[in-house]
């Protein structure tokens, strides 16, 4: 149902859209200008060309002349005809060719902004919006722009040139006629601003409901495996369909909505016909106005259908472009939860990191560290082990400030992290994640990635200490060889691999390990152990691992449990503490131990 709430909120995004695209435009007003000027010359040339057609018939028709002598006359005007006919072709292509200099570069701007803006969103964003959804947000917003512009330069300022201009020749001809010409433009616009300001609404929540289907249809694709293992596809289609139907619902009202609007367009438009060429034929009988005046009106009569006609489709996509574009704007309005506070870069040395009395929940109000103390030392080779959920990869998560903390602080090298750049601070950082996400791109560019101007030998031998050069050589295409989407074509050892030769390559003085080699057998394991040793020397090492085999060697062994640290220690005095947690973690996984070389 239409109410007030629906036409606050209508009317703010009706603004926000058109004040943005003003805004997007002004940025290269010369070609807009130009374009509304051409548009305004060739729309008057195209309303003055019937005016030279009534002088032909008005002259034929009254002239006492023998056909000889009015040949010269009727040249004379076809002549100017011509001309304006070659002008008002030229003009035209003016305006497409000022729209073909604006649009593209606005709408290479908005992708530019959108992308530069949502990623510096925060990582709570992207875990909470479908990657999907986001994608299409951001292309319907500039192919809005392009609907909007393209809708208001050959069809809005069009019709502001086509009805006044039509109505003062008609004022000109005839009193009655003028009239109900004025009257059907007013009654006809104000018939569909009411529609538009109606079904507005209905185009935002369309869209809406457009952008979650979207979502949902690329989760599944995504989690395609699962839904195969679990033999879930009647579930899957039962659940979409729920979605589906929503969409349908949403579109057959606003669909019916417009098909009524066009239903009773229809009648007005037909009594405004007969009427006006009733009044044309009184009004020849009464010797008040010309033939050639007839045909004028009536030409006059198809340019305003022309123009009204085209007022619904006009108001259709400026509905559907406010409706696109809302969605989009909203998260271009919404302010970034981690920002800069200062343009202060960060600079590590030694690498010493420190967290002090840090205080941090994921909920306001709600804390899970309350008031962590952790000091690491310059090229220390640091462990957290610990049961799940006892903060491990939070912690981690701070270091790289992908959360704020509520109080304390983080200190690397005396630095407060909160007080540098967001990009510094996570480019003097490397980290090789638990869940290991690689772009669809060759796996040169992903081990790259690390460091962009690196050169293949330097590629190839980050590769090799990876151990993962040998799998990348028995590939077709070797480094060249495309990952597929998040490096679905690799194995989970693969992908862990390729991303421990990026972070080889990156080459920070601070290096994070979060479950590096939980995707590997034992013997790669093993391997990537020998790797790593080299990889930590002279760094800052801090090492997240559920598989204990992996950090014995560490300098010291920091113990989680409950979000609190509990124990810190080497291996060999932690696994002799009775009753310790590392030594219950320890005697549980006393198996998986891979014997240590001398």
């Amino acid at each position: 149902m239409w109410n007030e709430e629906n036409q606050k909120q209508t009317q703010v995004s009706t603004r926000r859209v058109i004040s943005y695209f003003w805004k997007q435009t002004m940025k290269r007003k010369l070609p807009f200008i130009m374009a509304v000027v051409w548009m305004i010359v060739a729309s008057l040339a195209s309303l003055v060309l019937p005016i030279y057609y009534t002088k032909i018939i008005d002259i034929v028709q009254t002239s006492t002349a023998s056909r000889p002598e009015l040949v010269p006359a009727l040249l004379w005007i076809l002549f100017i005809m011509a001309i304006i006919e070659i002008c008002s072709i030229t003009w035209w292509r003016m305006v497409g060719f000022g729209m073909v200099s604006l649009e593209p570069r606005v709408m290479r701007r908005i992708f530019e902004q959108c992308f530069a803006y949502i990623h510096r969103h925060s990582y709570k964003f992207f875990t909470n919006n479908f990657s999907g959804s986001l994608v299409k947000k951001i292309n319907k917003l500039a192919y809005s722009y392009e609907n909007m512009v393209d809708n208001f330069v050959f069809n809005i300022i069009r019709m502001v040139i086509y009805l006044p201009f039509i109505i003062i020749i008609v004022s000109q001809k005839d009193l009655k006629i003028w009239l109900l010409f004025i009257g059907f433009i007013v009654l006809f616009s104000f018939f569909q601003y009411l529609f538009f300001k109606r079904n507005t609404s209905y185009e935002i929540k369309s869209n809406i409901q457009d952008s979650k289907t979207t979502g949902e249809l690329a989760d599944t694709i995504t989690n395609n495996f699962n839904i195969l293992t679990f033999a879930s596809v009647p579930r899957e289609i039962k659940r979409f369909g729920i979605v589906i139907r929503d969409r349908e619902q949403l579109l057959r009202t606003k669909w019916m909505r417009s098909e009524w609007m066009f239903f009773w367009s229809t009648i007005l438009i037909f009594v405004f016909e007969i009427g006006a060429i009733y009044l044309a034929i009184k009004a020849r009988g009464n010797g008040t106005i010309s033939a050639g005046v007839i045909i004028l009106i009536q030409v006059y009569i198809f340019k305003v259908f022309e123009q009204l006609f085209n007022v619904r489709q006009v108001l259709k996509q400026l509905n559907r472009a406010i409706g696109e574009s809302a969605e989009m704007l909203e998260i271009l309005d919404d302010p970034h939860e981690i920002i800069d506070h200062t343009n202060a870069q960060l600079h590590v040395d030694a690498g010493r990191v420190e967290f002090n009395n840090v205080q941090f929940g994921y909920a306001e109000g709600k804390p899970i560290f309350d008031g962590i103390d952790l000091r690491i030392k310059p090229g220390e080779k640091v462990a957290i082990v610990g049961q799940s959920w006892s903060g491990k990869t939070t912690l981690v998560k701070l270091l790289f400030r992908f959360f704020d903390i509520q109080w304390g602080n983080i200190v690397i090298d005396g630095q407060d992290i909160a007080q540098v750049t967001q990009d510094s601070l996570r480019g003097n950082l490397s980290m090789v994640p638990q869940d290991t996400v690689l772009f669809h791109r060759s796996i040169k560019e992903n081990i790259a990635y690390g460091d962009p101007n690196a050169s293949d030998e330097e590629i190839i031998a980050a590769a090799k200490m990876a151990r993962c050069h040998d799998f990348i050589s028995k590939m077709k295409d070797g480094y060249g060889t495309l990952v597929g989407e998040r490096g679905i074509k690799l194995s989970g050892g693969e992908r862990q691999r390729v991303a421990i030769a990026r972070a080889i390559l990156e080459n920070k003085r601070i290096l994070v390990l979060d479950e590096a080699t939980s995707s590997l057998d034992s013997e790669s394991e093993h391997l990537i152990q020998e790797a790593m040793d080299e990889v930590m020397k002279n760094k800052t090492s801090i090492v997240i691992a559920h598989r204990l085999s992996t950090i014995m060697k560490m300098d010291r062994i920091i113990v989680m449990d409950k979000w609190a640290i509990i124990e810190t220690w080497s291996h060999n005095e932690l696994v002799n503490k009775e009753n310790g947690v590392y030594k219950k973690l320890r005697n549980i996984q006393s198996g998986g131990f891979i014997a240590e070389t001398e």
